[in-house]
């Protein structure tokens, strides 16, 4: 009975699955390396929503509590604002053309090799102008710094007229 009691055990112990490091995918030059990505929370994706909405609510200090201190904003036409206080003056600009922003998509994400943190994602933004109410379409890539976003990346695309 001994003997198959320590057969059990043997075999038991010989049967550890092992554990298999996330391979990611996707491409990136880093300069260590190649990087490959996973799926991160949707703990960001939370974040990022609550961010669009500070928006829609016009209130800029809860935009700005969601950001790092130093937060860069890359607009779609090549400018860029750096920290919390230039951010707060564009933000009373941008306001101003009473902006609703209506998000459909987002995927968080994260390296596989150095774990920043990013999500990208897609929202129709509808603004009024003296022309009347315009429409584009705004994608995002967001970098998260400690729970909070760091940078943000702004690409626009018109949408045809005969959908504004």
């Amino acid at each position: 009975m001994k003997k198959y009691i320590l057969l059990l055990a043997i075999l038991l112990a010989s049967c550890e699955m092992p554990v298999e490091e996330p391979k990611g995918s996707g491409y990136w030059i880093a300069e260590d390396g190649n990087e490959k990505f996973v799926n991160a929370s949707d703990d960001y994706t939370d974040i990022f929503k609550a961010w669009v909405e500070a928006h829609n609510e016009k209130d800029i200090d809860k935009v700005l509590s969601y950001e790092t201190d130093d937060v860069i904003l890359e607009l779609p036409d090549g400018t860029s604002i750096e920290g919390k206080e230039a951010h707060s003056q564009g933000l009373e600009n941008y306001f101003t053309l009473d902006p609703e922003l209506n998000m459909y998509w987002a995927l968080p994400y994260v390296g596989v090799n150095n774990a920043e943190v990013w999500i990208i994602a897609g929202s129709v933004e509808d603004t009024n102008t003296e022309e009347g109410k315009q429409s584009r379409l705004l994608m995002v890539d967001a970098q998260f710094t400690e729970d909070k976003l760091s940078r943000i990346i702004f690409y626009e695309k018109a949408r045809p007229s005969s959908q504004n």
